[in-house]
């Protein structure tokens, strides 16, 4: 049976071709085009806020080092009661000058290495009435007092001060019998002195030892020295002055410069 397609539908069905194939065209090569353009623009956008946010960053970084700086003079500050951690002989030189200087004689001093211990700060809390009773909470009715006396009220305040790792090298100190109860007290004042972390724990008397013949009573001080590895605050100023180099340019650039 022979079909003979007219003018008409000859004229549609080259239009239904053309249609499939732009519609072909259009998911298999237009479409994943725009996919890829969608893609690209997300990627732009996210690298757009990621120099946002670096730039952010960046611009911080002034105040960033202007707060270290600050710290590490606070740190340097604080750090002066210390001794340095070092040889234990050089500690024990530091007592030794101290003792010769108040011109008393000893036997011996026995100098233990220095160990890590936790020492805690040493304060005085004083009762939570003086702050915060029910008399003077009930009379605050526009709650003018300070958030810390709530929270002494409340049972909320925060907990005590953390403990400090430190090193301590202790020294056992012996004299000779012509020591006197008065020297101990000098050595006490002349400890206090320097401003530093030297600490009398104690004092006793024993009997006659080798060293000390002459008859007196023998006096022994039990001695800690806290001592630290001391941050160099000069080398933190030091390399925070050379980052002023890198204000204002890009981390690339930053990076190249480096």
């Amino acid at each position: 049976m022979n079909m003979k397609l007219s003018y008409r539908d000859k004229v549609i069905f080259i239009v239904v071709i053309v249609i499939v194939i732009l519609i072909a065209g259009f998911f298999l090569l237009i479409r994943p085009k725009f996919q890829d353009v969608d893609a690209a623009r997300a990627a732009y956008e996210a690298k757009q806020q990621e120099k946002t946010d670096i730039d952010t960053k960046i611009s911080t970084l002034p105040q960033l080092i202007e707060d270290m700086k600050t710290s590490a003079q606070e740190v340097g500050e604080q750090q002066e009661l210390f001794l340095t951690e070092q040889d234990p002989y050089l500690n024990e030189t530091y007592v030794k000058e101290a003792l010769e200087s108040l011109n008393l004689r000893y036997a011996s001093i026995t100098t233990e290495y220095a160990e890590a211990n936790p020492i805690t700060r040493y304060t005085v809390a004083p009762p939570e009435t003086l702050l915060a009773y029910d008399n003077k909470m009930n009379a605050d009715l526009y709650h003018e007092l300070p958030q810390e006396i709530y929270d002494k009220y409340l049972g909320t305040a925060a907990a005590g001060y953390p403990e400090s790792i430190v090193g301590e090298t202790k020294m056992t100190v012996v004299f000779y019998g012509d020591m006197q109860l008065d020297d101990v007290y000098n050595v006490i004042d002349r400890l206090s002195e320097d401003d530093k972390a030297v600490i009398l724990n104690s004092v006793a008397s024993g009997d006659i030892t080798e060293e000390n013949t002459d008859g007196d009573v023998t006096f022994t001080c039990e001695i800690t020295v806290y001592n630290i590895f001391p941050l160099n605050v000069d080398k933190v100023m030091e390399e925070n002055d050379d980052w002023q180099q890198y204000l204002g340019q890009t981390p690339a650039a930053a990076e190249e410069t480096a």
